[in-house]
């Protein structure tokens, strides 16, 4: 009986966190899953039926029945599947029936000790703290700020969307909403410049068998091109509408409440690459990408890689990995890459092989460069920048991102593998539409990390990399 209250209580428990922590957006689920009372009964029905057929514990048994199958059916992403059974294994182990076991690292919360009856777990779940600190959840203290940060860019978005086009526009020194949108217009349209010349920088970089990144430069310029072509197309029609010059379409139109609102119109968002920015920082950040490939066509090939500055990073990296393979004959499908943090902030001449890039970023971590290794966020700081990275292309298996059982000592605390698999995302949204590699679009790669902590602290944080912030 004390058995199977404690695990009675620990189901509920773990019903209610994974339910509570889809408010964090993002940061607690990739996607936001409806888990039902339905799976509740009938993972309480097989764990009564685990105690009552069984005397030994059978907890690998239930861990499967209830994360893979009640549960994980649910689930679609694979890296919230690797969550789900990483905190399961919390709650459904041998230690839980120790009265001292810790749900929460803080000690706060733990199972009604002894052998309560109805009521007194009732009563003790009562004296409960009534608001939950984000520590229940495994996240961070700081998880509370990006919580609060996605209320009100909620608020702020719908508030938007239900002003009316024109208002606030004639406050701009007695301009009409027209003028003010045509000079914004022509800010635009004045800082774009004009598409890439293929053809001159093919001639500089020519298709090479040694040398696949001249391949990947040549398809970033083709994919660049046609979002230029549409910005500038869609702005220099917007200017001549408004002149009365030509009929405003349905396109145009988007365009102008996209503009009036501060948003990336959707016509430019079909030809563009992953961004959750407003108007201002996303033709800020799509001048220094065109700036990047403006230098690598001016100076050569660069010695370290702006790898968010790429539209398709996948072919970046498999570029990065052809050039390896052909170097030593070896079959690119067998090779996959070794990632080393490095101490400097600048390289002046490029490794013998493989690639150095720069510019992602942590979320719900940071990297330690005093002790080489990945650390807790900084108070009140959410996104916190990576050092420089060494891509180094090796005959190995790749990183997996699935949950493993953790070694745990004498006080079921699991002990560090020293490292950590991070997934990689486009976006801070992480979520994107399923892709034919069984991964969503925003999903970039794995990325493993040094670090003294097991890998289950770092799951239930939510830790991932990100390629762009969102402002």
């Amino acid at each position: 009986p004390i058995k199977w209250k404690k695990l009675c209580y620990m189901l509920c428990f773990f019903h209610a966190i994974i339910q509570e922590r889809r408010s964090f957006g993002p940061l607690g689920w990739n996607i936001p899953y409806e888990f039902t009372m339905g799976d509740m009964s009938i993972s309480i029905k097989q764990t009564k039926m685990m105690l009552d057929e069984y005397e030994e514990d059978q907890f690998k048994s239930l861990n499967y029945l209830i994360g893979e199958c009640n549960y994980g059916g649910r689930v679609t992403d694979d890296k919230d599947r690797r969550y789900l059974l990483c905190v399961l294994a919390d709650f459904y182990n041998v230690a839980v029936f120790n009265d001292d076991y810790e749900i929460s690292p803080s000690g706060t919360y733990k199972a009604p000790p002894g052998d309560p009856a109805h009521e007194e777990i009732l009563e003790y779940i009562s004296n409960l703290p009534l608001t939950q600190m984000p520590e229940v959840f495994g996240l961070h203290d700081n998880a509370d700020i990006t919580k609060d940060q996605q209320e009100t860019n909620y608020f702020c978005d719908t508030v938007l969307s239900t002003e009316a086009a024109s208002s606030g526009a004639a406050a701009a020194g007695g301009k009409s909403a027209d003028e003010v949108l045509d000079e914004l217009a022509e800010d635009i349209l004045n800082k774009i410049p004009t598409v890439f010349d293929r053809e001159r920088v093919m001639k500089k970089f020519p298709i090479r068998f040694d040398e696949s990144m001249n391949t990947v430069l040549a398809q970033e310029l083709i994919r660049y091109n046609a979002l230029i072509d549409a910005i500038r197309s869609s702005l220099a029609n917007l200017r001549k509408a408004l002149k009365g010059l030509i009929v405003m379409s349905a396109d145009l139109e988007e365009v102008v409440r996209a503009l009036n609102t501060g948003k990336v119109p959707g016509l430019w968002a079909k030809k563009s690459y992953p961004s959750l920015k407003p108007l201002g920082g996303f033709v800020s950040d799509f001048l220094d990408r065109l700036m990047f490939l403006q230098k690598w066509i001016d100076n050569g090939q660069p010695t370290m890689f702006w790898m968010s500055g790429f539209f398709f990073v996948h072919a970046f990296m498999t570029g990065g990995m052809q050039n390896f393979a052909r170097k030593y004959t070896k079959p690119v499908d067998t090779l996959n890459f070794e990632h080393k943090m490095l101490p400097d902030s600048e390289y002046t001449t490029p490794p013998e092989d493989g690639i150095y890039t720069y510019g992602l970023f942590s979320e719900a971590s940071r990297w330690n460069h005093e002790t080489q290794e990945l650390d807790e966020s900084e108070p009140k700081v959410l996104f916190a920048p990576m050092p420089v990275m060494w891509f180094l292309p090796k005959e190995m298996p790749p990183p997996k991102l699935e949950w493993k059982e953790e070694e745990k000592n004498a006080f079921g605390v699991a002990k560090s593998e020293g490292f950590y698999v991070a997934p990689v995302y486009n976006t801070s949204a992480r979520r994107g539409t399923l892709s034919t590699t069984g991964h969503s679009t925003n999903y970039v790669c794995p990325i493993v990390i040094p670090t003294s902590k097991p890998q289950s602290h770092w799951i239930k944080r939510g830790t991932a990399l990100l390629m762009q912030m969102d402002d």
